[in-house]
């Protein structure tokens, strides 16, 4: 049996490198979370968090249903922030994640907000650690460019990515609480399209099971808590929200935050057909080499964690820069996989240059973020090839 073996990993240059990002990724973070959030001195800036915080406030109110009412919900964000904004910044999670964000609506907007991104961090560096055990993980979690993104923003990548990280390390030996994981990824189901194709690949029935079965859960328990008329509010807010992600309704998108190939091509100018077609071609590819690769009796769990997490974020038009942490969990899922079986040649300078592509894609919107989930789909899938064919 195959061990994992850290102490291979270069200590001294790969510490200290990461070390330096990391910092410095926190830095860039503070020098914008301060004057938007703390000393007010960049007007108009506000967070996503305050998305989730007046959903949930509107749930402490007694009236949860107003979190789609784009009207209501933005006033309730006005109060929070105590101050007026340009533009719209709607509710579009379904019920469940409504009911889970709003105990922190008893808290301040910002207190609570710095509660969520806190606890919220923690989780997911605790996953990068429980991947692969060594400090270099978890520097790497904080060095890696999402990661600001997410400080300033108050988004929900750090859950998703820690919950698909924490479900596919149980998937092979505890399949059932794997499942209970990967259903709270319906939080945020357009980001894991590529998961139960992968698992319904290679026959992971409980998982798939137990995923369904905690999804139902879910939604009979915010159904109890936040009543029917919550959830006939949300199915009726799915046409605008489907407008607002594809860019054909009145809402304003910012396709410079893209991180995908239908992004991409809506930011060059590209109308919804084209943009539509080009990405429904990338994920047929993807999602093909994906079911190959979990069907194969030689594929590692660690390189079909690796790949799914990489095709998970390369199959969805909807992906934005700090949506990207789920491409962390993935580059470790790799790491892994060489810790037990060594490096594929190229691999490593694949490994780094993805994350410098991220680290410089936040000077350039959308950077190189487009082309970073099918290049590391592509380097590992390749790796898993060489390394068959090298078994042969």
């Amino acid at each position: 049996m195959n061990r994992l073996r850290p102490d291979r990993i270069p200590r001294r240059r790969a510490t200290a490198l990461l070390a330096a990002l990391a910092a410095l990724n926190l830095a860039f973070a503070a020098v914008l979370i301060v004057p938007s959030y703390v000393t007010l001195t960049v007007p108009g800036q506000i967070p996503d968090f305050a998305a989730f915080w007046a959903a949930g406030r509107l749930t402490l109110e007694g009236a949860p249903a107003l979190a789609y009412d784009w009207q209501a919900h933005r006033a309730a964000e006005v109060a929070g922030l105590g101050r007026d904004f340009a533009g719209w910044l709607p509710w579009h999670y379904p019920p469940p994640v409504q009911l889970a964000v709003t105990p922190l609506a008893a808290l301040p907007l910002f207190g609570a907000m710095a509660l969520w991104v806190g606890a919220t961090l923690a989780l997911f560096l605790w996953t990068c650690w429980r991947i692969v055990p060594h400090p270099n993980a978890v520097l790497a979690g904080l060095a890696a460019a999402p990661t600001a993104m997410t400080l300033i923003n108050g988004q929900i990548g750090f859950v998703i990515a820690a919950l698909l990280g924490l479900a596919l390390l149980d998937l092979e030996r505890r399949p059932a609480r794997a499942g209970l994981l990967l259903g709270l990824l319906s939080f945020k189901p357009h980001l894991v399209v590529a998961v139960p194709v992968a698992l319904i690949a290679a026959g992971h029935w409980r998982a798939l099971a137990t995923g369904a079965a905690s999804v139902l859960a879910l939604a009979a328990l915010s159904w109890a808590a936040l009543g029917a008329e919550t959830w006939a509010a949300f199915v009726a807010s799915i046409p605008d929200t489907t407008r607002v992600f594809a860019g054909t309704g009145a809402a304003e998108q910012d396709w410079a935050a893209a991180a995908g190939a239908y992004g991409w091509l809506r930011y060059l100018g590209a109308g919804f057909g084209p943009a539509m077609a080009a990405q429904g071609a990338v994920a047929l590819v993807v999602l093909a080499l994906t079911v190959w690769a979990w069907r194969a009796p030689a594929t590692t769990p660690e390189t079909k964690a690796a790949l799914i997490c990489f095709a998970a974020v390369a199959v969805t038009p909807r992906v934005l820069n700090y949506d990207l942490h789920i491409l962390v969990i993935g580059a470790l899922f790799q790491t892994r996989h060489a810790l037990k079986h060594g490096f594929v040649p190229g691999e490593q300078l694949v490994l780094a240059g993805a994350a410098l592509a991220a680290f410089v894609s936040m000077l350039a919107a959308p950077g190189l973020n487009p082309a970073l989930a099918p290049a590391l789909f592509a380097c590992c899938w390749l790796g898993q090839v060489r390394g068959e064919a090298g078994r042969r």
